[in-house]
């Protein structure tokens, strides 16, 4: 199974919130220990007793409390035998059960005076602890005092850690969690998504181009600062070989030049015949090196162009050639122009060289079709032998021939691609609708 690629945004925010919802999760659990503490500390029994007493009370008709304990309330009255408890209301009607303690049962009435209360000694050494709470009721409110009962458990942390305020809380520092991590990685990344599409922006055409340091985490400028290095090494190395060829070419031209001058004076003979088409061949080799050099050298400064006029122009001045070869030419094309933004000369010599080795390689008797097309397409055709599916990317290859011939030398197609690419286009090669090879130039049209 293919791996997916690893995604550092998302691991780097999975773990970030994983790390806050822990972090979250073990600070409720560490402070509910001091919590905890605390409350035995000053209280020391479990509130929760009163309203499970509040809850197990009735009022009479004639206004006294009755007990009707539910299963809480009894659970403690058989759990803690000490366990006591005192509930009045404003009317001064008193219910109580268990052994309430001497000071209470004198002045029950004062506890409406008391609206919370934590007694830590209360003169039992067995049982010092008794609080009195105050709880709004249906019956009116009541006030309750209590003491021998359940001590302080967890579940009063619990009880206090699920009030709604809490849990909010809670719920508001996890939706801040899951929200701003990852866009704070979205920001922080942000230099590494521009450096991707300046990296997209590098080609032979435009080498030029380097990787910004702008907003550039700081771990990483080391690696695009080597990048950039690289890219300098190669610049160097492309413009050497550059050099290279154009000198070769250069050197070349000359001797080739005598050559052919010596071979016009010779008889006319088959092996005369020969080594001039060997000849020309050289001096054709000789001017595509000086053309992708002069190619790779010319500014970006281009003008308006018409498609029509430049492959019209081509057509015809190759039609000669073309019949002299016993192959058939045509041109078709929109009355209107067809503009775009380029190098008139280039075009012309990309189109030529379709156009060329349609003739070289569709056979004898080959029918050629040149078309411009309103969209920014010349479409060269034949009805050729065509070029097999597998081979339609090596044909661009420099000096790659995909049989041998005693015309070209495997520069032509590769400098149509430069030409096309210089000029923000696609060139492509697919089976004609006769059977052939169709050659096809895409370039961008002027916008209004």
């Amino acid at each position: 199974m293919k791996r997916r690629a690893l995604s550092l945004r998302l691991v780097l925010s999975r773990g970030l919130i994983a790390i806050q919802i822990v972090v979250l999760v073990g600070f409720t659990l560490v402070a509910a220990v001091p919590f905890l503490l605390a409350i035995s500390a000053q209280q020391g029994l479990d509130e929760g007793i009163v309203d499970d007493i509040v809850r197990s009370a009735q009022r009479l008709e004639d206004g006294s409390f009755s007990l009707e304990p539910n299963s809480d309330l009894q659970e403690a009255f058989e759990i803690y035998p000490d366990f006591w408890f005192i509930m009045v209301d404003a009317e001064g009607n008193i219910l109580r059960r268990g052994n309430v303690p001497a000071p209470v049962n004198l002045f029950p009435q004062n506890l409406v005076h008391v609206s919370s209360a934590n007694f830590t000694d209360f003169g039992d050494s067995k049982h010092p602890y008794a609080i009195v709470r105050t709880r709004n009721t249906s019956m009116g409110r009541l006030w309750v005092m209590t003491g021998g009962g359940p001590p302080v458990s967890f579940s009063v942390v619990m009880k206090t850690f699920g009030h709604p305020m809490f849990i909010g809380l809670i719920i508001l520092l996890s939706a801040a969690t899951v929200l701003a991590i990852p866009s704070l990685i979205r920001r922080s990344l942000l230099g590494v998504e521009q450096i991707a599409r300046d990296a997209e922006q590098i080609d032979i055409g435009q080498s030029d181009v380097r990787l910004s340091y702008k907003n550039v985490p700081v771990e990483l400028i080391p690696l695009v600062r080597a990048f950039n290095e690289a890219l300098d090494r190669l610049d160097s190395g492309i413009a050497r070989q550059r050099r290279f060829l154009a000198d070769a070419a250069h050197e070349l031209r000359t001797p080739i030049a005598i050559l052919q001058t010596r071979l016009e004076s010779l008889p006319d003979s088959p092996e005369k015949r020969q080594l001039q088409r060997d000849s020309a061949r050289l001096g054709g080799m000789a001017n595509e090196l000086l053309d992708l050099h002069r190619l790779a050298l010319s500014p970006d400064g281009f003008e308006t162009v018409d498609l029509v006029d430049i492959a019209a122009q081509v057509t015809a001045d190759l039609a000669p050639l073309a019949i002299d070869a016993g192959c058939d030419i045509e041109f078709v094309g929109p009355e209107k122009p067809v503009e775009v933004k380029g190098d008139a000369s280039s075009l012309s010599r990309a189109v030529a060289n379709l156009v060329l080795n349609a003739m070289s390689h569709g056979g004898p008797a080959v029918n050629i079709r040149v078309e411009v097309n309103p969209d920014g397409r010349i479409c060269v055709s034949d009805n050729g032998p065509g070029v097999d599916p597998e081979h339609r990317e090596e044909i661009f290859w420099p000096f790659h021939r995909l049989s041998p011939s005693p015309h070209g030398a495997g520069l032509g197609l590769s400098l149509v691609y430069d030409i096309i690419k210089r000029h923000g286009g696609k060139v492509s090669v697919a089976t004609a609708p006769q059977g052939g090879a169709l050659f096809e130039i895409s370039l961008p049209l002027i916008t209004a």
